[in-house]
């Protein structure tokens, strides 16, 4: 009977935070209530991946964040880490909202503020960047990605 391969040790938001320059100090002073080396990160399943817009990278759950297997690549092979780790700063600032507002919450603001956007007469894309968690999400990768706060 062959030997069956180990399971690689799963991938965690700190492992591409740290490959990509992002300082984990500073993400903590945004982000206090989660380690990014308890957040696995997982390749989104083609179905899933089905229910994204398009142009969408990664997906942020309680439990998890979901990427596109562009970004695993990306990752495993070490090209643009920069990039790759500012992502996950941006999804472990959602982690951090999952975990301050509740799910019920989070979910209701989140979903609110697109349809809101979306009566109020804005695209599809217009809806989602005036998300306040999305705006948030980008102002806190956007911080760290800096080298910021300290």
């Amino acid at each position: 009977m062959p030997n069956a391969s180990p399971m690689p040790d799963p991938i965690t938001a700190g492992d591409m935070l740290r490959q990509g320059g992002i300082d984990l100090d500073s993400l903590a002073a945004v982000a206090p209530r989660v380690d990014p080396d308890t957040v696995e990160v997982r390749v989104a399943s083609p179905l899933f991946r089905r229910t994204w817009a398009r142009g969408i990278s990664a997906v942020t759950m309680p439990w998890a964040i979901y990427v596109t297997p562009a970004v695993m690549d990306r990752h495993r092979a070490g090209s643009e880490p920069h990039r790759t780790g500012r992502l996950m700063a941006h999804e472990v600032m959602h982690v951090e909202q999952w975990r301050r507002l509740g799910g019920v919450r989070h979910l209701v603001q989140y979903v609110g503020d697109y349809v809101r956007g979306r009566l109020r007469g804005l695209s599809h894309w217009e809806a989602y960047r005036a998300i306040r968690l999305e705006q948030e999400a980008r102002a806190a990768a956007r911080l760290v990605a800096e080298g910021g706060p300290r």
